[in-house]
């Protein structure tokens, strides 16, 4: 009796192994397909993806590139015509040595540098539904079901695993190519709570503030906050007031 159960639990052993490697495998293999592709082929896939909603965006999330800059600061741009928003085209600095703190600063340039990787700010897909109400759409599966130009693109990029390589670029605070909404950094929509939601009110008016930018804690330190996201919330009446949320997993 104990050689079987003996047995059985080594084949279960050698099974697991066997899926673990093919799990190493392929998150290599996306992640070269990341690194490999060129600059064309990553903007046509962002454009592709900033034209897919029907209705105007109120956010972006910010993918990877792989272009780089020997400034090692972060700096998140938030892009211009966001409607009701009262931040856009500003800058924020992002200093994360100890406590994190967001504060905004004059900037000329255009992009968004975090520890000297450029993230391209992609517009989050909006649509209306039947019942009239306006949804953002985040899931990659929905994004190559509904776009075969899309699709194509991201296929001429990584042929072997399309949605993996989207998820992988989508997601920048994670190092997987398993898609989960913790890992994007977002500037406006709505935050992707590690824990129970902690909506912030501004200590003027009363009203609740909304999302500003969710960044997590990878993108802004090599070794800190690792296992954490950073939200700063503004109150759209008064944008001087703004609020940081920390949540840790």
């Amino acid at each position: 009796m104990f050689w079987i159960i003996g047995g059985i639990i080594a084949v279960g052993i050698a099974m697991l192994g066997v899926a673990l490697i093919r799990f190493n495998r392929k998150q290599t293999h996306v992640r070269k397909c990341a690194r490999r592709a060129s600059n064309t082929q990553l903007e046509g896939i962002y454009e592709r993806l900033t034209a897919g909603g029907s209705e105007p965006p109120n956010g972006f999330i910010l993918a990877r590139t792989n272009r780089a800059t020997e400034d090692a600061s972060n700096l998140i741009r938030i892009p211009d015509g966001l409607a009701d928003f009262p931040w856009a085209g500003q800058t924020v600095s992002v200093n994360a040595m100890e406590e994190p703190e967001f504060t905004f600063v004059p900037d000329q340039s255009m992009e968004t540098r975090l520890l000297g990787k450029v993230y391209e700010a992609v517009a989050v897909p909006r649509f209306r539904s039947k019942s009239g109400k306006l949804r953002n759409s985040y899931q990659p599966t929905k994004y190559l079901a509904s776009d075969p130009v899309l699709a194509e693109r991201v296929k001429s990029a990584c042929p072997e695993y399309p949605l993996e390589l989207l998820s992988y670029l989508l997601a920048a605070g994670g190092d997987t190519f398993e898609f989960d909404a913790i890992n994007q950094a977002r500037i406006g929509t709505s935050a992707a709570w590690l824990q129970e939601p902690e909506f912030q009110s501004c200590p003027q008016c009363g009203k609740r503030m909304i999302l500003i930018i969710q960044l997590p804690g990878t993108l802004a330190h090599r070794k800190h906050f690792h296992e954490g996201t950073f939200f700063l919330f503004g109150c759209q009446t008064h944008p001087q007031e703004t609020s940081v949320v920390r949540q840790f997993t």
